[in-house]
């Protein structure tokens, strides 16, 4: 049977740090998908090559919790996963971890902000419509 990949991205929440005294605003929501969606390839990537791979029927999500800095970098990176039980679940993890440390965001006069993005990671057969790539709610 065929089978066609299906990464749900929905943005459910991003909390700014405390305001610094040369930062005055944080990233809008749109800023923050636009990226999110520019990197969520890489979550499929990590989930193909390190979850499927080792476990065809593994779904399951991840929420990646990420501390982006004024300058677009981000600092620090932590993944929970939830569902990814079995045969390639912590590798899906270490992966987004890695590959999510080199996301870049955009550079301007901001707080030091954490964002949640959660990924679904699901599989869906083939011929069951379009696929949604992604979803999100409002912060």
């Amino acid at each position: 049977m065929s089978h066609t990949l299906i990464l749900a991205l929905s943005l459910l929440s991003a909390s700014p740090a405390a305001p610094s005294a040369s930062a005055d605003s944080i990233r809008t929501d749109a800023a923050i998908r636009a990226a999110a969606l520019r990197n969520a390839p890489d979550v499929r990537k990590c989930y193909e090559n390190e979850g499927l791979r080792r476990n065809p029927v593994l779904t399951g999500s991840v929420e990646v919790f990420l501390t982006i800095l004024p300058t677009g970098a981000v600092s620090k990176v932590d993944v929970k996963a939830t569902g990814l039980d079995g045969a390639g679940g912590a590798e899906v993890s270490r992966c987004v971890q890695t590959v999510a440390r080199n996301w870049k965001f955009d550079r301007g006069p901001f707080v030091v902000e954490t964002v949640i993005l959660p990924f679904n990671l699901l599989r869906e057969a083939a011929g069951a419509g379009t696929a949604r790539r992604a979803s999100s709610a409002q912060r």
